[in-house]
């Protein structure tokens, strides 16, 4: 047996076209449409928030950071 997976929204003429296709030279075609388990939409990143939970961040720091850093690169003008 030999499976083939499309992944991905897969517009249901084209999907109808493909079987179609198949059918024609005698192959035995089964469709199954699976769900996303919502588990698997969690960024992979998520994983990684806790390791900062230690250390004082907030968004103006991060800004700040980035705008020297920018400036240190490119120059006053640059912003």
């Amino acid at each position: 047996m030999t499976e083939l997976v499309l992944k991905g929204k897969i517009d249901q003429e084209k999907l109808a076209s493909i079987v179609n296709f198949l059918k024609s030279w005698g192959i035995d075609v089964e469709v199954k449409d699976t769900v996303s388990k919502k588990e698997d939409l969690v960024p992979p990143f998520a994983e990684s928030f806790g390791m900062w939970a230690k250390h004082d961040i907030d968004i103006k720091n991060i800004r700040k950071m980035a705008r020297e850093r920018r400036t240190k690169t490119y120059g006053e003008g640059s912003l």
